[in-house]
């Protein structure tokens, strides 16, 4: 399967940590929602090799940083923009064997739209990219992390905690198709499918 990529120029993280900043400047002042949180992110294997003996690579549970702001586009529906940025170790195992390959950090962003579900729980559903460094450029990303595109599905439970700030406690699930330069140079033709999931609390801010 062919991979998706996305030049890494096209995100330099300077405008990644700006985007949300944009989306708040472009939408009225009292329909802006922002929100920040904490939590931990666990994945599926990046690699896994079967052919001669088993070997599999996965990055550990990650703490993950998560930022967000959304708009409405009608009276139930709400854009947004998601960026995180999540930091775990990477391990190799074979026949049973664990290696450390040092860490991991991922940054992803997306874009979406959110509604009601019930009482205070939310559904999102987005789009965008996720972006791979690795701490050393060395086995699977000796040429380089990649940059694929990422699909994204969610819910979230508020609180109100008062009338402009709530407590926001929310699930992430996404999906991407993950390959190296690396890997297809050693003559890896399939992409791996890799499911994400993560949990994660912190506090949202309506700014009327």
């Amino acid at each position: 399967m062919t991979r998706l990529q996305v030049p890494v120029h096209l995100f330099p993280m300077r405008w990644t940590a700006l985007l949300p900043t944009l989306v708040l400047m472009a939408a009225p002042a009292h329909a802006q929602v922002v929100h920040a949180r904490l939590g931990l992110t666990g994945a599926t294997d990046l690699v896994t090799d079967r052919i001669t003996r088993e070997i599999t690579v996965r990055q550990n549970l990650a703490p993950t940083l998560l930022l967000g702001a959304s708009v409405p586009v009608s009276p139930r529906l709400h854009a947004g923009l998601e960026v995180s940025l999540g930091t775990g170790g990477l391990d190799a195992t074979e026949d049973g064997a664990s290696t450390d390959l040092g860490t991991l950090r991922t940054a992803t962003i997306t874009v979406g739209l959110e509604g009601p579900l019930l009482s205070q729980l939310r559904w999102r559903a987005a789009a965008g990219v996720l972006k791979y460094w690795p701490s050393d450029n060395t086995g699977i990303f000796l040429l380089g992390g990649p940059t694929d595109y990422v699909l994204m599905a969610g819910a979230d439970y508020r609180r109100a905690l008062g009338a402009d700030w709530s407590i926001v406690a929310g699930v992430r699930y996404d999906f991407h198709q993950f390959t190296t330069d690396a890997l297809e140079a050693r003559g890896f033709t399939q992409s791996q499918q890799v499911h994400r999931v993560g949990f994660l609390i912190g506090v949202a801010r309506t700014i009327s």
